[in-house]
């Protein structure tokens, strides 16, 4: 076996041994985390970090900030999840994956180190563990943390931000986070640090809600409030993405940073009514705040051209609110292709087309044949499942999907 297969073998075992951890399941709580930084030397105290929540829109609002941190020159690490295609997209330093051998590298160490603490680590521990060492040791300036679900008991809430925000209030995981925007934003808030900067996007009973779990000590900022979203051209199309770079631009300046516009043209966050290929558009809408923001952009007619239908392929999680995504993405598709995802919680295709209202709606094994099938006259919209997103994406890319061929259903 030469050098080459040997990296392979050990990065693919690393990854099993990482996804077998799913087994533990959901074990939210800061204990835990706390320990294994403290078995790792401290690594999350020795980053200035950035905390990034909400319901939709904390992926690329961290993206946002990631890009214009480092148009200023300073060094950066983003931590988000899930990833699409690879592992290593959830751990990034200076806008570049992790390599495959820094992901063995820094699972052996943090394993390490659970053994030392003892007792049953979780994957998303792990991995949050993993970032936090890979950011300090390469010395980065400010450490991004996208939370991973709720905020609270997120372990990326064991960290000292300089800066919070709660990008958007939604009914998502109702299952763990509880089952109205009340419940939610309790969960969301304690991410917030009293006389630290602490702002959000929500707006309406979101916003109320978000308002009413914050605690006393907290002045939170809302955008349109106190400041604007972004008024220019952005490479992620729709108004959604504009409220998510005027954040990111208020929480860089939070900082004391001036943050130059321009940067954000430089963001690429793959999989968010993202152009793969001519006439080809991905989009993670999973929810129903994701489904109304991509309908919104669906309905203003951007990118289609006068005259071109708009065809949708689409494939959802059986634990998430199927009726009313499909409900709101449907009628702008002229078809609706519904398929399986490659996915443990995947709903069949089959029970998914008797939920989409309309005629005109086919079933398909896979997201393969759906994208083979496609009319090339028309603008075709892949949605509803970032899991689907990452099947569509290796497809049109040709890049081995699963990743080392695991499947897994962590988050």
């Amino acid at each position: 076996m030469d050098a080459a297969d040997s990296a392979h073998t050990a990065y693919a075992a690393t990854l099993e041994r990482l996804y077998a951890l799913v087994r533990f399941g959901e074990k939210l709580g800061l204990d835990g985390p706390r320990a294994l930084d403290r078995a790792l030397g401290g690594p999350v105290g020795r980053v200035p970090a950035i905390l990034i929540g909400g319901t939709n829109g904390k992926g690329s609002t961290a993206a946002f900030v990631e890009s214009l941190l480092r148009g200023r020159g300073f060094r950066t690490g983003l931590f988000t999840s899930p990833h699409l295609v690879s592992f290593r997209e959830r751990i990034r330093i200076d806008g570049e994956d992790i390599s495959p051998e820094a992901v063995v590298s820094l699972a052996d160490r943090v394993f390490a180190a659970a053994a030392r603490v003892g007792g049953e680590v979780p994957f998303f521990e792990i991995v949050w563990g993993m970032a936090a060492l890979a950011f300090a040791e390469a010395s980065v300036d400010f450490a991004i943390w996208e939370v991973g679900l709720g905020g609270r008991l997120d372990a990326t809430n064991a960290c000292d931000p300089l800066v919070s925000a709660v990008v958007s209030l939604g009914l998502d995981h109702t299952a763990v986070l509880g089952p109205d925007l009340a419940s939610i934003a309790r969960e969301k808030a304690p991410i917030f640090r009293p006389g630290r900067p602490a702002l959000t996007a929500a707006d309406g009973a979101s916003l109320e809600a978000l308002r009413a779990a914050t605690d006393a000590g907290v002045e939170l900022r809302v955008l349109g409030a106190d400041f604007a979203a972004f008024d220019g051209a952005l490479p992620l199309p729709g108004a959604h993405q504009a409220r998510n770079a005027g954040l990111a631009l208020e929480i860089v300046r939070a900082l004391g940073i001036r943050p130059d516009p321009t940067q954000l043209a430089q963001v690429r966050w793959p999989g968010r009514a993202e152009q793969i290929a001519p006439g080809l558009l991905l989009d993670c809408a999973h929810n129903p705040d994701g489904a109304v923001a991509l309908a919104a952009w669906l309905a203003t007619g951007e990118g289609s051209g006068p005259g071109r239908p708009t065809d949708l392929i689409l494939g959802m999680m059986g634990d998430k609110d199927v009726d009313t995504v499909v409900r709101t993405l449907a009628p702008h598709g002229r078809r609706v292709t519904c398929v399986t995802p490659g996915h443990p919680r995947a709903l069949p295709a089959e029970a998914l087309a008797a939920r989409v209202p309309g005629a005109d709606v086919r079933v398909l094994p896979d997201v393969r044949a759906a994208l083979a099938g496609r009319d090339p006259a028309a603008r075709t919209v892949l949605a509803g499942s970032c899991y689907l997103v990452g099947e569509a994406r290796a497809a049109v890319l040709g890049v081995p999907y699963p990743e080392a061929g695991l499947r897994t259903v962590a988050r």
